[in-house]
């Protein structure tokens, strides 16, 4: 449950307005009374010209977290004006990435304008417009009820106390809204993004006489969706090595009424790429494929000429890469970002057309990206993803209309109650449901030179590999 709104302290353009018109009433009151009007008028307009120019004061930086391998920034964090919505800038020791985080409304938590520094480059390279989720699609299995849980009406996202977090390399943050009529933004009263620092594990390793091994952070920025009997975690994680982890959790309790009744949560996401924020990406489809003995196998990466559907193949190890037409790395190859499923444990393909396949790829023409009128307003306003998706899946040029190529991720997770959801002595099932949680991973390909964790030229010493190469053994 929110906390009751905070009184804001009055902004400095309030402040402004408010001596302005102290002036005004002053001046008239002191000609009407015909005594030391224009020293005071002077005074006045001096006062009310200096609350004016305090809004082009400059808002600083605020380090969040600070931890060991890992720092966060909250841009423009205090100061008399901040300029924008919230940026985050996350600093490792060889990776460093940069973006903002939004709240959507209908469609909660959206990140954009994703840069990420690293190997190689020497600036932030531009990769993502704007990403979030779409849709939250639940039908139960005997289809008593079907949910889209993201028209249940505008900012249903929660308040994230203290105690959601860790003790330690964790920050509450405030999102930021635009004043209407100025170029002011003002923090919620109240933190609605947890962001976190964590340990991820071995990023690499190598045994032998001169082991070396490398541990890695990710850093986590997490909200919750509000769905009634259902709260929806929305994850993006920032991992060092370069990758972005794209997630959600169904947790909260059973649907009243109907706690034993199972049901599949699907998430409608959409990622906007422009890849070094330009307009010369392309789609391509990686496909692993075995010989009719399971002996010999050959990789292709299909070219993706049109807009469409794809789906997944687990047997063909299949993925979609976003990549550039023209930007190629020292090796000779063009960079992009690859799209693997995360943690699947499976996927559901409804009688609702939009969810029939795992992918769409589409232009991002203007209004499609949920900003236009009518059902291309889907950002602001509620509409079936039929409404809008569908049209967006004209057969057009990929790549060849529109600034960015979207993907449209459709994931899920089945949820079968069990007496895990069951509060001890109840005899329902009106606990606490444990996370279900799904989603999607963006990781580079070719887009770095050489390892971004700063990983060794070479692993182990001549000793190991020679002794590898007389047993015929060698792995990548």
């Amino acid at each position: 449950m929110n906390l009751p709104a905070i009184l804001l302290s009055p902004t400095p353009l309030t402040l402004s307005l408010t001596v302005c018109a102290a002036t005004i009433l002053m001046a008239t009151w002191l000609l009407w009374r015909r005594r030391n009007a224009q020293v005071l008028l002077a005074g006045c307009t001096g006062l009310a010209i200096f609350f004016l120019t305090i809004p082009t004061a400059r808002a600083t930086d605020v380090v969040i977290i600070n931890g060991t391998g890992c720092q966060v920034t909250e841009e423009d964090a205090v100061g008399p004006l901040l300029h924008h919505d919230l940026y985050l800038r996350i600093d490792y020791p060889n990776t460093h990435w940069r973006f903002g985080l939004r709240n959507m409304g209908l469609k909660g938590t959206q990140a954009l304008d994703v840069t990420l520094q690293g190997a190689q480059w020497t600036s932030p390279q531009y990769i993502i417009k704007r990403a979030g989720m779409a849709e939250m699609f639940v039908p139960y299995d005997d289809r008593s009820h079907t949910y889209y849980d993201m028209s249940f009406g505008d900012d249903r996202m929660d308040q994230i106390d203290q105690a959601d977090l860790p003790s330690q390399n964790a920050a509450l943050v405030y999102f930021r809204t635009q004043e209407q009529g100025t170029l002011l933004y003002v923090p919620d009263s109240v933190p609605k993004v947890g962001v976190e620092c964590r340990d991820e594990g071995i990023g690499y390793l190598c045994k032998g006489d001169n082991p070396t091994r490398r541990r890695i952070q990710e850093v986590v920025v997490w909200s919750v969706f509000d769905a009634f009997n259902y709260d929806y975690i929305i994850e993006y994680t920032f991992h060092e090595d370069g990758r972005i982890t794209f997630r959600s959790g169904a947790t909260g309790y059973n649907l009243p009424g109907d706690e034993s009744e199972p049901h599949v949560h699907n998430g409608l996401w959409r990622v906007s790429t422009q890849l070094l924020g330009r307009q010369d990406n392309e789609m391509l489809q990686f496909v692993h494929q075995e010989d009719s003995n399971g002996y010999i196998a050959t990789d292709s990466y299909l070219p993706i000429p049109t807009e469409e559907t794809t789906d997944w193949n687990e047997q063909q190890f299949s993925s979609v890469t976003v990549q550039s037409l023209t930007q190629t790395n020292d090796y000779g190859h063009y960079i992009g970002y690859q799209f693997y499923p995360y943690n699947r444990w499976g996927q559901g393909h409804f009688q609702e057309t939009f969810t029939q396949h795992d992918e769409d790829l589409t232009n991002e023409n203007p209004g499609e990206d949920g900003s236009g009128t009518g059902y291309n307003n889907w950002l602001y306003s509620w509409y079936n993803p039929n409404s809008y998706l569908l049209q967006y899946l004209n057969g057009q040029p990929l790549g060849g209309t529109g600034d960015a190529i979207a993907l449209w991720y459709f994931g899920s997770t089945h949820h079968e109650p069990t007496d895990a959801d069951n509060q001890m002595g109840s005899g329902d099932r009106t606990g606490i449901t444990l996370v279900h949680w799904f989603g999607f991973e963006m990781v580079p390909h070719n887009f770095f030179d050489y390892n971004p964790l700063g990983g060794p030229p070479r692993c182990g010493d001549a000793g190991d590999i020679n002794e590898a190469k007389s047993f015929g053994m060698h792995h990548h």
